[in-house]
């Protein structure tokens, strides 16, 4: 499995990579250029050392040397002033591009993801996940670039050169090297779980500290700090154990890496010792030879380091390639049409639903109709399935069977952004962008002027509050809103809602936090906002939903019954009880 996330998270980079085809190209052509000159320069040395020990006369030997030297000098201009900045250029740029090209697929793969996806993973996970994903990219680019292609290359042109002139040698070396890598990389298999663990618990621990510090004023409030220190020392402990676990092995392959570079050294020595003798080598070839094991050695014990940081870079990496391999649970259908709404007919026909993580259906064979422009009303206890009624609506996750009509136009065969722009939703937890209240309020109608801002706040009786701030509609509210109460934050959900003027409405417990002087204020604006709009209002608290033109009533997934207000209080029904529980308008679950 981690072979496979391994070639698909290359599969993600090469295809960033390949996308700015000239950059691409550039750093391919420049790096080798870089490592001739970078071979020629000893090749050069050796050939003025060749000249020296000849013998020549002082000026045959100046005008032996010069030409030498002129060359010597052209090859450092050329690496060190042309094509070195060249080649950095391009791999810089090329890593810009690719990163900006990886940032935006990953935010875009989450956010299409569905909310059940959302719903099982920390936000604080996903951000870390995202962020070491793209780290990773320019890890392995940095390391492909600048270490892994140049020594293939190094190797490759240095043997060229040893294997003419010292053929057994060559041999010998190469033979070390095959050993070197085989090792390397068996080492490196032998690792990468362990690689791919601590970035999983790391991870995890990222996802538990941002949990605590959302949720710090509840960790506070009820004396929990100890409790939630030990939780995320927990995750601590998870973390120092895998990575002490990478120590240990990284310790066992140096043993292994070190023997072999401490057999190829001793080799080295024994040539610089009986070379000359033994091969008949001249000084300056045994001086090049000598020169270009070096480079060998240098090269190896790069690829080792390599080696080791590349297992970290897939650990990393591996999390977030597994979500871009995900499929999407929620999908638009081929040749799906935008929806076109006239009169904004809704209709559950034969709806069964299951949630993935359920034994049992939730909906099945659930049939509700709501007419043009008029408002029901969703009550019942929790469980009951009012919530995921309207998320089914939505399309956040899709139906077992049956179908979801709006004016007799199936919603899985829309878009799912046609859909969504089709309906103004205030969901029950109101969590706003760390953003302006303008910017909040405008969130569903961008190019919104601030005059219709204001009057979207005023309806949503947020107005007074908003202009008694310091900053008024510029002040920024704080991650999720944190800044203003709960009942502000709702006033300003709603006054999105007001201001998107959407034919579907739904509210989903949308005054829930809100006083009863401001319920009372707020009830007019929303009987003037569902005038004429197909309206889905869902309600614990009762006067909510008491003048809407039709309440239904929903008991495990089923109406259990429906009607009027009056009417339901006359039956003395579920909704009967359900309103004889009330205490100061909130119902009282059960």
């Amino acid at each position: 499995m981690a072979k496979k996330v391994t070639k698909r998270t290359l599969h993600y980079y090469w295809f960033a990579t390949k996308k700015r085809k000239l950059l691409t190209a550039g750093a391919f052509i420049t790096t080798p250029v870089v490592y001739i000159l970078r071979v020629l320069n000893p090749l050069i040395f050796a050939n003025m050392i060749e000249i020296i020990t000849r013998g020549l006369q002082q000026n045959e030997l100046i005008q032996a040397l010069v030409p030498q030297a002129i060359l010597l000098v052209l090859v450092e201009v050329f690496k060190n002033y042309v094509f070195g900045p060249l080649r950095l250029y391009c791999i810089w740029k090329l890593e810009l591009h690719a990163m900006y090209d990886l940032g935006n697929k990953c935010f875009n793969t989450i956010c299409e993801q569905s909310m059940q996806f959302h719903t099982n993973r920390f936000s604080g996970s996903l951000v870390s996940q995202v962020n070491k994903f793209i780290s990773a990219y320019e890890r392995f680019a940095d390391e492909f670039f600048w270490n892994i292609f140049p020594v293939v290359l190094d190797t490759i042109l240095i043997m060229a050169i040893m294997i003419p002139r010292v053929p057994l040698y060559a041999a010998a070396i190469i033979g070390f090297m095959v050993i070197y890598m085989m090792v390397a990389i068996l080492w490196t298999k032998k690792i990468a779980p362990l690689n791919e663990h601590e970035a999983s618990v790391s991870n995890k621990r990222t996802g538990q500290l941002a949990d605590s510090i959302t949720n710090i004023a509840s960790v506070k409030s009820y004396a929990k700090e100890r409790f939630e220190h030990s939780r995320f020392s927990k995750y601590q402990k998870q973390v120092f154990d895998a990575s002490f676990n990478i120590l240990i092995a990284d310790t066992k392959r140096n043993y292994a890496i070190d023997t072999i570079y401490l057999l190829m050294n001793i080799v080295i020595i024994l040539f610089m010792m009986f070379g000359q003798n033994t091969f008949g080598l001249s000084i300056a070839t045994l001086v090049l030879v000598i020169n270009y094991s070096g480079n060998i050695m240098g090269d190896l014990w790069n690829i080792h380091s390599v080696f080791k940081r590349m297992n970290g870079i897939f650990g990393d990496a591996y999390e977030m390639t597994e979500i871009l391999d995900l499929p999407d649970e929620v999908v638009d259908e081929p040749g799906a049409k935008k929806l076109n709404v006239s009169t904004a007919n809704i209709k559950f026909d034969d709806v069964s639903f299951k949630h993935s993580d359920a034994r049992d259906a939730l909906f099945e064979h659930f049939n509700l109709e709501v007419k043009p422009g008029e408002r029901i009303g969703l009550v019942g206890v929790s469980g009951s399935g009012k919530t995921t009624l309207t998320k089914l609506l939505l399309r956040f996750a899709d139906v077992t069977s049956g179908e979801i009509l709006i004016d007799d136009q199936n919603i899985r065969m829309v878009t799912q952004n046609s859909l969504r722009e089709n309906i103004a939703y205030v969901p029950q937890e109101t969590a706003l962008f760390h953003r302006s209240i303008a910017d909040n309020i405008a969130y569903g109608k961008p190019e919104a002027t601030p005059a219709e801002i204001e009057r979207a706040a005023k309806l949503a009786n947020a107005h007074e509050f908003i202009k008694d701030l310091p900053d008024g509609y510029k002040t920024l509210v704080g991650e999720r809103g944190i800044k203003l109460s709960g009942g502000q934050r709702q006033r300003v959900a709603i006054a999105r809602a007001i201001l998107k003027n959407a034919p579907i409405l739904v509210l989903d417990e949308a005054t829930s936090a809100l006083d009863s002087e401001s319920e009372a204020l707020i009830q007019d604006a929303l009987g003037k906002l569902m005038h004429g709009r197909t309206s889905i209002v869902i309600a614990h608290r009762l006067s909510t939903v008491a003048s809407l033109d039709r309440i239904v009533v929903l008991a495990n997934g089923k109406i259990v019954e429906q009607g009027t207000h009056h009417d339901l209080l006359k039956e003395g029904g579920a909704y009967a009880k359900l309103w004889s529980r009330q205490s100061g308008a909130f119902l009282e679950e059960s």
